[in-house]
């Protein structure tokens, strides 16, 4: 018990979010249980037992050679693509919305919604994402990067806001365009503004990957299934760094519910923002401007 104090100390996730909860009778690859007395979540994620201080379950199996980052010309800019995997929702497993929070994979370019159940975390959702163009933590305003969050320190949405309107010019030859879906989703993000969960009007081809200023897009049939469902005021929100893995409730709650997922990238194989920027890029989408001067 004192090790659930420790907890409860550490993680400002508030009760409702006690990742105690993902421990139950979570197991490995090899399907070993683990005594769900003698564990808990630190602030890292990680599974931390009274006989072994750091009792990471076994990472999932990476994806194939055939999956990897592309880099495109997208109006003439470059931007990274990647295969398109099938969205997740389901709403009916959820039992108390307030108990929901966002787990986003820079790395591996999903958003996922877990919920926090007793003893157990259960994802209710994965969507594909697109990050910022720079890979890295933002550090300042107009650096193209997203920014990272934890479990012990993650961000909030303060707002849903209706963004059906809203226009955004990308200078990229096709002027003031719709660009955010049907909602943005604003964030909490300490030394930042402006960084929001949001939809890809006239950018859906972008997601997953990267391309934006900062934010995070999703398909605009993904943002509509997020704000109904799970999103409200005060949600969690963590965004893992592009070196960080599936954490140890992650590996439990993909295992136990037989998710199937296209990309589990090996981190020591994924781009730098060097070789993004060296590598000889395909063919992207082409503004009508572009095209009317190549004649």
């Amino acid at each position: 018990m004192q090790y659930l104090k420790t907890l409860n100390s550490l993680i400002s996730f508030g009760a409702s979010l006690a990742l105690i909860a993902c421990m139950g009778s979570s197991s490995g690859n090899d399907g070993a249980a683990v005594e769900p007395s003698k564990e808990f979540v630190d602030t890292a994620g990680f599974l931390v037992g009274r006989d072994n201080a750091q009792a990471k379950e076994k990472t999932l199996p990476f994806s194939g050679d055939d999956i990897y980052e592309h880099v495109v010309m997208d109006f003439g800019k470059r931007a990274v693509r990647i295969d398109k995997d099938e969205s997740i929702s389901r709403p009916e497993l959820m039992k108390r919305r307030e108990n929901c929070f966002i787990v986003m994979s820079k790395k591996d370019y999903y958003l996922y919604v877990y919920e926090a159940q007793g003893n157990d975390t259960v994802m209710l959702a994965r969507y594909d994402c697109c990050f910022g163009l720079k890979k890295g933590n933002k550090e300042r305003k107009g650096d193209m990067k997203t920014p990272n969050s934890t479990m012990g320190n993650p961000f909030k949405i303060s707002q849903l806001a209706d963004a059906a309107s809203w226009h955004h010019d990308f200078g990229d030859g096709r002027g003031n365009i719709k660009a955010y879906g049907d909602y943005f989703l604003r964030l909490v993000t300490p030394g930042h503004s402006g960084i929001g969960i949001h939809g890809s009007t006239n950018n859906e081809e972008s997601v997953p990957g990267r391309a934006s200023e900062g934010c995070i897009r999703l398909r605009d049939a993904d943002i509509i299934n997020l704000r109904k469902n799970y999103a409200f005021i005060g949600m969690k929100v963590v965004i893992k760094s592009e070196k960080a893995d599936d954490l140890p409730f992650e590996i439990h709650a993909m295992t136990k519910q037989k998710i199937q997922r296209k990309r589990h990238l090996d981190p020591g194989k994924t781009l730098t923002n060097e070789q993004i920027q060296a590598a000889k890029a395909e063919q992207g989408r082409v503004s009508k401007q572009q095209r009317t001067s190549r004649k």
